[in-house]
């Protein structure tokens, strides 16, 4: 049975990516499409930093997820990572400050898979 802790755990840092990647300023009521890098690791600008950044900042999200569902899947980890980097990254559609971006959707999501991988090895 998941602790409470684990289940405060995981909506705290869900409630993080949001405040984090969520435009909070420029935000305009038409769409930026021409914007989006849509060619992975290939789109410009292309930065190792924003790369590893984003992957460890999503392992957290896989880790919890797993350690708060009773049955601990690693596969639900990273599709709810990859839905929640999606919405974010479409948010930032509507940015004139942000560029929305399809490496930062691969790269969370494998952060989401790393850490749930992780999890599910502590768990035995």
């Amino acid at each position: 049975m998941p602790s409470l802790r684990a289940k405060i755990g995981f909506a705290v840092w869900v409630a993080v990516i949001l405040f984090v990647v969520t435009p909070w300023y420029g935000i305009r009521d038409h769409s930026h499409w021409a914007r989006v890098q849509w060619i992975p690791f290939v789109s410009p600008p292309i930065r190792f930093w924003d790369i590893l950044l984003n992957t460890l900042f999503y392992m957290p999200f896989g880790f919890m997820y797993v350690r708060r569902s009773s049955s601990g899947r690693v596969w639900k980890a990273v599709v709810a990572g990859a839905l929640l980097s999606a919405a974010t990254e479409v948010s930032q559609v509507y940015s004139h400050g942000r560029f929305p971006s399809t490496t930062d959707l691969i790269c969370n999501t494998a952060g989401a898979y790393l850490g749930a991988i992780w999890a599910a090895r502590r768990r035995g």
